[in-house]
């Protein structure tokens, strides 16, 4: 690839580059060191020279959010709405070649795909008057929406505050190792963070004699930690069990059986330790337990958020638990959000790409591993939400239900997914999405709203930005494909009539001319065509500007628009609900028609 660049780019006198490429978060760093191994003179060593990196948008959900921050084409100026996957299209084109170049041999079939793929080129030169508008009528359409969008958000909040945001945003544009505002500042509690602050509040507490610990084998944090560890451990064994069927070999039993021994010796030291910190759990213990054998992943463990009111406890291991239930609910969620997002990658992929029963079938099992992830993930958030709704009952912290809303199967969707039955036009948003990484600050949560805001704040101006340099940029294709074909035809009509080192044949001169000009006739009739087809593009892009500098101008537009639309929903319907002339004959007759 450093070799492919460095080639490519030979006499290149540009001062500003935008790479995409599928692994650029990984490429780029050393790069220029490997490219100046290569070639000292390389054109991206020029110290005029502007570098940026980007990542399709196909590949970059498959990234870790760090990269899709950083490496995003709509976050990147002078991407447009550019999606780097053109490279990736003519494959779509390609594939359906190869049950047939299979068959061929070495030189048959590389003559084939050259067939195609000068077609496939020549169909897209000709076809740039249609995808150029396409794109002009796209860009113009939704500029208005975006940068109004963008003005009423920016004028709710304090102008300090933007031009804060503002300076930040505008120094990660001009330098990307400066740090990137569409990064969360504000971050989720994990329980590894939260265990750590407890220990440190324990040992404080050792050192000014305010220890509660009844015995030295284990602290009261480590006795609730490892209550949820065994709490994950019982969850992973019930999937495991409810896997066995009928025929499940021995082994498989065999090994779900010695897990469940473990688990079992497991909780039995659990509840020696529990009752010295809360001894109502003996007497529950014996109330709840009845005669019947209870497998090893449903026995009750008493934590305090099982004990709730049922029994005395000492309330400050209910806090502690409440803790370590938030961040638990915050590590849930991420691995929820992180596993339908490559749920979603999965799909595409698998819809897009394979071919063939082996490749379905693989990817069939890659998805079926991250569908038990999300279950996972969803019964564990779901079974510490009823915890953290009734230790807050306990320590009297009001309604959290808030914080913690139900976790439906609707709800447990991709972001691009949406409700069942709802439209492109309808659909809204999960609120796992929008549930935030919130933690407890001393302002009630507002540096976590504050940072949700900002970040969607850069956004909000990064699509209004990408609206408009992608009129500019496809403006600018236009004019230069236009040129283009006026170059073209003058050098054809240079080859025609240049002279030869040797004379020919008068015929063959007269076929080469004639040739000539052909292709410069096809280049002239391309270019007028093309011209004639984007002779509204100026009034299009002056509309645009009308309706983004007076919004009124705009909202009419999509009242218009809505009319139109209605109108002609109520037409299909009205056409579909007319009876069929067919049925209207008498038995016995025929239809005419």
């Amino acid at each position: 690839m450093d070799y492919i660049i460095v080639m490519s780019l030979l006499s290149n006198l540009l001062q500003f580059f935008l790479i995409s490429y599928d692994i650029a978060c990984q490429w780029y760093i050393r790069l220029l060191e490997r490219l100046t191994a290569i070639d000292k003179d390389c054109v991206l060593l020029r110290p005029d020279v502007t570098l940026r990196f980007v990542v399709p948008k196909f590949h970059l959900p498959a990234h870790i959010p760090a990269c899709r921050d950083r490496f995003a084409f709509m976050l990147t100026p002078g991407a447009g709405l550019g999606d780097g996957e053109a490279p990736e299209r003519g494959w779509g084109e390609s594939n359906p070649l190869g049950p047939s170049t299979r068959e061929m041999g070495p030189g048959s079939r590389r003559d084939t795909l050259d067939a195609h793929f000068g077609d496939y080129n020549w169909r897209k030169i000709v076809k740039l008057g249609s995808s150029l508008l396409k794109k002009m009528k796209t860009a113009t359409s939704d500029v208005a929406e975006h940068v109004i969008a963008h003005q009423e958000l920016e004028s709710s909040l304090q102008p300090e505050q933007v031009a804060l945001w503002q300076e930040a945003v505008e120094a990660w544009e001009n330098d990307p190792s400066k740090p990137n505002p569409y990064e969360t500042i504000v971050k989720t509690p994990t329980q590894a963070a939260v265990r750590k602050q407890l220990a440190e509040e324990e040992a404080k507490a050792l050192q000014e004699g305010k220890d509660f610990s009844m015995t030295d084998e284990v602290s009261p944090s480590n006795l609730i930690a490892w209550g949820i560890d065994l709490e994950s451990e019982q969850r992973a064994l019930k999937v495991s069990t409810n896997k066995v069927w009928n025929h499940s070999q021995d082994r498989e039993l065999t090994r779900i059986q010695l897990r469940s021994n473990v688990l079992t010796r497991k909780i039995e030291t659990w509840y020696r330790l529990l009752q010295l910190y809360i001894p109502s759990t003996v007497m529950l213990r014996e109330r709840y337990s009845g005669k019947k054998s209870i497998p090893p992943y449903d026995i009750p463990l008493w934590l305090p958020s099982g004990i709730g009111k049922l029994g005395p406890m000492d309330s400050r291991l209910a806090d502690i638990e409440f803790r370590l239930r938030d961040a638990q609910s915050h590590e849930a969620l991420g691995t929820l959000r992180r596993n339908l997002q490559m749920r979603a990658t999965l799909f595409d992929v698998k819809d897009r790409w394979l071919r063939g029963q082996g490749a379905n079938t693989r990817a069939l099992n890659s998805i079926a591993t991250v569908e038990a992830r999300i279950s996972a993930a969803a019964s564990e958030y779901r079974q510490t939400r009823l915890a953290l709704l009734t230790l807050a009952d306990v320590l009297g912290r009001g309604d959290v239900q808030k914080s913690y809303p139900v976790l439906e199967k609707e709800d447990i969707r991709s972001m691009n997914e949406g409700k069942e039955g709802k439209g492109e036009t309808r659909r809204s948003l999960s609120w796992i999405w929008r549930h935030g990484e919130e933690i407890e600050t001393e302002d009630d949560g507002s540096g976590y709203v504050l940072d949700t805001i900002r970040v969607e704040w850069g956004k909000s101006r990064a699509r209004s930005h990408r609206h408009l340099e992608e009129i500019n940029i496809v403006r600018e294709e236009m004019s230069r494909t236009i040129r283009f074909f006026q170059w073209k035809e003058k050098i054809w009509l240079e080859r025609g009539n240049a002279q030869r080192e040797e004379p020919l044949e008068a015929a063959y001169a007269e076929g080469l001319r004639a040739y000539a000009q052909r292709q410069a006739d096809i280049c002239q009739h391309l270019g007028n065509s093309f011209a004639s087809q984007w002779s509204g593009v100026d009034d299009m892009i002056q509309q645009a500007k009308t309706e983004f500098e007076d919004p009124q101008v705009y909202y009419q537009r999509r009242e218009r628009d809505e009319a139109g639309r209605r109108l002609q929903k109520n037409k299909k319907l009205s056409l579909s609900t007319q009876p069929d002339p067919s049925s209207s004959a008498e038995p016995g007759q025929s239809n005419p028609l």
